[in-house]
């Protein structure tokens, strides 16, 4: 059976398990703690208040699903230096990196399958420390930098990647920290900017056209349309992000990736948009009240139609019929 959490109850296992000696660790920084819902350890390292390195080793031992919500995002990366499943349907891949900028995240369900086994660097960076970092004096970041940035209504930016023999070594590095108190702390700091680094580096080479980077193979294009035509047919009860994929013949980091860049959005913010605007319609025809169109568009819950309602058009529903 499934666990199904909202993010705060996750969040909160996550943060609440209990802790464990590492290495003879006493920095207050740093904060080893077993991770709740299999074997191994979720570490979480605070190098200033504004970045923070996460190192995740572990094996689910159960099958969890966890219900994103949209949600202010800083700046991140993750870079994956073990993943493997009994299925293979996995996101990441061993020796692949993530890279998310700052913005709006879109709701989606993370749902990692029993015996996962992982092993990787996160670390979140706030957007200030970031202009701080690369931005010149006035914190004006590069043209080729600037996506990376977005305002907190904006779907954030996302890349896949191949990590580099640079970045594994930063990465073992992090790994393999020999220092203790204020000496680790400026020295993890001093990786994760490097890491940093190396992944701008890559930005501005995608950026300026020399990496051809990602590019959705032609006969999965004609998969991703298949996704979309499945995901609108089904409205008002759509597939999950895997569901999906397996309907399609891709797994879910191929359907994802593939998604946003032929349609510039994510799955499930197609899906919102979508339904947002067929909202729309329907209230203008005025043959449905507003109850009936929420339903008609998918949410069983009239409150979270009501405020998507008027996130998106700044409007409140009911103002149709009034």
């Amino acid at each position: 059976m499934t666990l199904i959490l909202s993010l705060a109850d996750y969040a909160k296992q996550l943060y609440q398990a209990e802790p464990i000696q590492q290495n003879n660790c006493t920095d207050d920084f740093d904060i080893t703690r077993r991770h709740p819902f299999g074997s191994g350890y979720r570490r979480e390292i605070w190098l200033r208040d504004c970045i923070s390195l996460e190192i995740y080793n572990y094996q689910l031992k159960k099958s969890i699903a966890v219900e994103y919500i949209d949600r202010q995002h800083w700046i991140e990366f993750q870079f994956f230096i073990l993943i493997d499943s009994p299925s293979k349907n996995i996101n990441f891949s061993t020796g692949e990196y993530f890279l998310s900028g700052s913005g709006m995240a879109p709701e989606h369900i993370y749902s990692p399958e029993k015996f996962l086994q992982e092993v990787e660097i996160s670390v979140h960076i706030k957007p200030e420390a970031f202009r701080a970092f690369a931005g010149d004096t006035s914190g004006e970041l590069p043209k080729e930098l600037q996506h990376l940035i977005r305002r907190s209504d904006r779907l954030t930016y996302e890349r896949y990647g191949i990590q580099t023999f640079a970045m594994q070594l930063a990465v073992q590095q992090i790994l393999q920290c020999p220092y203790q108190g204020i000496t680790k702390r400026m020295y993890l700091e001093t990786k994760v900017w490097e890491l940093m680094t190396l992944l701008i580096e890559q930005e501005i080479q995608i950026n300026q056209g020399e990496v051809n980077n990602n590019v959705v193979k032609p006969s999965d294009v004609e998969r991703i349309y298949y996704a979309r035509e499945i995901l609108l047919k089904h409205l008002d009860n759509p597939p999950s992000l895997i569901q999906l994929a397996r309907q399609v013949g891709l797994n879910d980091r191929k359907l994802k990736q593939g998604f946003r860049q032929v349609f510039g959005t994510t799955v499930f913010g197609y899906l919102h948009d979508y339904r947002m605007e067929q909202a729309h319609k329907l209230l203008i025809e005025r043959n449905m009240n507003v109850t009936q169109v929420a339903r008609k568009v998918g949410y069983a819950s009239l409150s979270s139609f009501n405020h998507a309602f008027r996130k998106k058009f700044a409007v409140n529903p009911k103002s149709f019929h009034s």
